[in-house]
């Protein structure tokens, strides 16, 4: 399955399309696979227990998995991940 992953923080900013093996096709197993398969900048968003560092949020084609179905919001083909820092401001 392809998805697009963006990751955006201070400091970072990658979009990479990568190819990814799912046992089921949810962001927590795509958090999985980045960490056990796929070395990137991801790694300073997402904890090895799967949560996200605080003040971090994961987006799946620019919602908040949050306000979807949490780590369990299902992960279709060509979805496009977000991994990033909340920021404020007025």
């Amino acid at each position: 399955m392809n998805v697009i992953i963006n990751v955006i923080g201070p400091e970072i900013r990658l979009k990479q399309e990568i190819d990814l093996e799912l046992a089921s096709p949810t962001i927590r197993e795509v958090a999985r696979s980045l960490l056990d398969q796929h070395k990137g900048p991801w790694e300073r968003i997402v904890k090895n227990d799967l949560s996200l560092e605080e003040g971090c949020v994961a987006l799946v084609n620019g919602r908040n998995i949050m306000s979807l179905e949490g780590f369990e919001t299902k992960i279709h083909e060509g979805d496009e991940i977000t991994f990033t820092v909340l920021v404020a401001g007025g």
